[in-house]
């Protein structure tokens, strides 16, 4: 399996037994580590305000963590071995936006090191099995003065959604049906369709990418070697001088049951007002 390690001095290897992941450390000088917890790995990719100009950062954290025992080999040369065996867990989940700033979820190992020498394994897997969406109700639908606008969303055999979509009045200038993606604290909105009057059949379809990435880093790491991961895993970016240029729209690492979803019906009256209806939806197994 792939392994991109930005950890010097350790070989990590990764690969599927029985279903379940496991991840090999191996260190000549050995991993003098206090503890080791698993959970949900956060990667909080944004700015922050240093006197007067602002510097990207990558802080890493876990939700839920849990303390495991690795199995430990220690080699006549004195190398040592750390061998995790995680549980069946789920894909990852990322979005970042123009400037970089965004979010990753994905199942982690955080290896406590004194003296600030922490190590984090993040295991970025896109769904190994069928989606199948879903939403809390079928019909969308919103009003002004005399018009009236719906959409009737239906589940696509193939995973996706379908929707027709009615624009009847004046009102309205156009209506549009947006699937809004949020990751953490970032959202992103996808605009599926507008219909301008009358009617119109719309579809979605999720973002789907095919990856299985063993992801070793220290506590932090810069925005060039961010963007070395996510060139990997589809993103595109522009060149800069000095580094990346910014993300060629909003970045989705791939769709599935961790990212929140909004299903909306946004009808346009002109001077930046509209109507709005929304419904949520997922994707789950």
């Amino acid at each position: 399996m792939p392994v991109y390690s930005l950890v010097g001095g350790i070989q990590v290897e990764y690969g599927i037994g029985a279903g379940q992941p496991i991840v090999k450390l191996e260190s000549s000088r050995g991993i003098a580590h206090r503890a080791v917890y698993t959970g949900t790995g956060v990667l909080f990719f944004h700015w922050v305000q240093e006197g007067k100009t602002q510097a990207w950062r990558c802080d890493s954290s876990m939700l839920d963590p849990q303390i495991i025992q690795p199995e430990e080999a220690t080699d006549s040369d004195g190398s040592q071995t750390l061998t995790f065996t995680l549980q069946e867990s789920m894909p990852a989940a990322g979005l970042l936006r123009r400037r970089w700033e965004g979010m990753f979820l994905a199942p982690a190992i955080h290896i406590d090191v004194p003296r600030g020498g922490d190590i984090w394994i993040f295991l970025i897997r896109s769904p190994w099995f069928p989606l199948k969406p879903s939403v809390s109700k079928p019909l969308l639908s919103i009003a002004h003065d005399q018009s009236i606008a719906n959409a009737s969303i239906s589940i696509d055999p193939t995973g996706g959604l379908t929707a027709a979509v009615s624009n009847a009045g004046t009102s309205f200038k156009k209506v549009s049906l947006v699937m809004s993606r949020r990751v953490g604290e970032f959202v992103s909105e996808e605009v599926i369709g507008e219909v301008g009057s009358g009617t119109g059949n719309l579809s979605w379809s999720p973002i789907m990418r095919s990856f299985d990435l063993c992801f070793a880093m220290s506590s932090s790491m810069s925005m060039g070697e961010l963007a070395g991961v996510a060139q990997g895993l589809g993103a595109q970016f522009y060149s800069g001088f000095f580094g990346p240029g910014s993300i060629i729209g909003d970045y989705i690492l791939c769709d599935g049951p961790r990212t929140g979803y909004s299903l909306l019906l946004r009808g346009d009256l002109g001077l930046l007002r509209h109507e709005e209806d929304s419904t949520q939806a997922s994707l789950a197994w």
